[in-house]
């Protein structure tokens, strides 16, 4: 199977631009007999690759900010890439056009949030006086939908992200299905659309490999959030 995924955007210090991708993401998702073809940030014709390429499903990944611009706010660093949110904006509209599943990954989560006219708070710490960057927390599942397919109500992830969404900045299109206990929001979905996304990284080591397994094969299968 062939998933699409976006990458992330580098500034070199000539003036050039960088693409990257982190070879955990090639490596956890080859487990599940997924090819990841990634996506350029260069290229101006996305919807070529959809055209050309049996792509199944796209995966937005982590990295860089989202311009804060694009959720009315100031810029408070310079770690985001408008060729990127540029890439991602028409990689969610082709997933809507052709009923591809998406999944949110860290950044991903984000972008999809704002790309639904949501926000982003800037500083976790500042806001809540809790760091989320290289710690591992538990998430609480709600929604009957969530908890029946998990059967658990709460589960550990890892965290590495210094932005995140709260109940005020979530957008009127999304719900939330996993919340952290400083009130940061998790995962969240589409409900009409087959898109969703988490906040921490399932291809990086985690303390629950098999809470992760389940929304990775659910997103493939288009189940629970996916299904449509």
């Amino acid at each position: 199977m062939i998933i699409a995924i976006s990458q992330r955007n580098i500034k070199m210090a000539e003036g050039a631009n960088r693409d990257a991708l982190e070879n955990d993401y090639i490596e956890y998702f080859k487990k599940f007999d997924i090819m990841l073809l990634p996506i350029p940030n260069a290229f101006d014709d996305v919807n070529g690759y959809f055209n050309d390429i049996p792509i199944k499903g796209i995966i937005l990944s982590g990295g860089n900010d989202v311009n804060p611009s694009l959720y009315g706010k100031k810029l408070k660093d310079e770690d985001f890439s408008e060729r990127r949110d540029n890439t991602e904006k028409e990689l969610i509209e082709i997933a809507i056009k052709r009923k591809l599943p998406v999944l949110g990954i860290c950044r991903g989560v984000q972008f999809i949030n704002v790309f639904f006219k949501g926000g982003i708070i800037q500083d976790i710490k500042a806001k809540t006086g809790i760091s989320h960057i290289g710690i591992n927390h538990s998430v609480r599942i709600i929604g009957d939908r969530a908890s029946e397919f998990f059967n658990k109500k709460e589960f550990m992830v890892n965290s590495y992200h210094k932005q995140g969404i709260d109940k005020n900045s979530l957008s009127a299109e999304l719900k939330p299905f996993a919340i952290s206990e400083d009130g940061i929001i998790e995962g969240v979905y589409h409900p009409r659309h087959a898109i969703a996304g988490v906040q921490w990284h399932p291809e990086r080591k985690s303390q629950n490999e098999e809470f992760n397994k389940s929304i990775i094969n659910a997103f493939l299968n288009m189940e629970l959030f996916w299904k449509k």
